[in-house]
């Protein structure tokens, strides 16, 4: 059997706080190493929970917004941030033994369908996660005969490049997804993910705003002046392994999927990849030790 010794995944986290860390500081620390996740940990090193972007982002503009910012601090989003606990926001995450084998890791992703998970040492204490982009990069470059079509996302869920960051937040909590394509008159112009929304609030320029209690300067700020993330189509009918080389060689998370006319029509994700592919039929996984490789491929149709 093959361990988590191979370290796939980050080791240590990248962004790990105490129990009594503030929302701030997650929102700061999110931004300033443009991750997604936050691992709560005692002072002996285990895990007391994770409060991730898409949590966060739904307490700067989805329904915890309405009702802790608004309904609690009468909207003012700095003290919010200020005053309240991340544990508030955490939730418990699944976990895997770092001396877990690799198809266990594959095993639980693919049934728990989740984004991360924690690699716990033998002694209780958080060492690393597993992120679906490091699953992701275990496949290997080549036919899978899959199309995207069969795994993306759709319909697409995108927002005007003049729309503004409360509608980008509010949109992305309300579908749960991290991506927004910017699209207008059918045209792609661009894409916004919760890490450029996250690093816009949790700059300096913006909580300095925030703090003098400028939010609605901050929350109109239009789309198109904060997309940071490269913005990649591949089409419809592309092979899925093709489409994750190119995900992979641009070092994205997702690609705009797009139809012959160049009409965007969907998004394929690296959790459409790490979910979905064992559901569609004909498919088997192979995870080939020697190599370090994860393979996939339709063996009937």
């Amino acid at each position: 059997m093959v361990g988590l010794a191979l370290r796939i995944g980050r080791y240590p986290p990248a962004l790990t706080l105490g129990p009594d860390a503030t929302l701030l500081e997650v929102l700061v620390g999110m931004a300033e190493k443009r991750v997604r996740h936050c691992v709560l940990v005692s002072g002996s090193g285990a895990p007391v929970g994770m409060v991730s972007a898409r949590d966060l982002a739904d307490f700067l503009g989805g329904r915890r917004y309405r009702s802790v910012v608004v309904g609690g601090f009468g909207g003012d989003v700095y003290r919010a941030l200020s005053e309240t606990k991340a544990v508030e926001l955490s939730y418990q995450p699944a976990w895997v033994s770092e001396s877990a084998p690799i198809e266990d890791v594959l095993a639980k992703f693919m049934e728990l369908k989740v984004g991360v998970l924690l690699v716990l040492g033998s002694d209780g204490r958080v060492k690393g996660l597993i992120s679906e982009r490091h699953v992701a990069d275990l496949f290997a470059d080549y036919e899978m005969y899959v199309k995207v079509k069969e795994v993306m996302s759709t319909p697409l869920v995108a927002l005007d490049p003049h729309e503004t960051v409360a509608k980008a937040l509010e949109t992305m909590s309300s579908y749960r997804i991290r991506r927004l394509p910017l699209v207008s008159r059918g045209s792609l112009s661009g894409i916004v993910t919760i890490k450029d929304l996250l690093g816009f609030m949790g700059s300096e320029g913006s909580l300095s705003r925030l703090r003098r209690g400028e939010w609605e300067q901050v929350y109109n700020t239009p789309l198109q002046s904060i997309a940071k993330s490269p913005v990649i189509t591949v089409n419809a009918n592309e092979d899925v392994g093709r489409a994750l080389g190119v995900m992979r060689r641009h070092g994205i998370g997702c690609v705009v999927v797009v139809e012959d006319s160049g009409l965007p029509v969907g998004i394929l994700t690296e959790r459409d990849i790490v979910t979905k592919l064992p559901e569609v039929k004909g498919v088997e996984l192979f995870f080939d030790a020697a190599r370090n490789a994860l393979y996939t491929s339709r063996v009937s149709f």
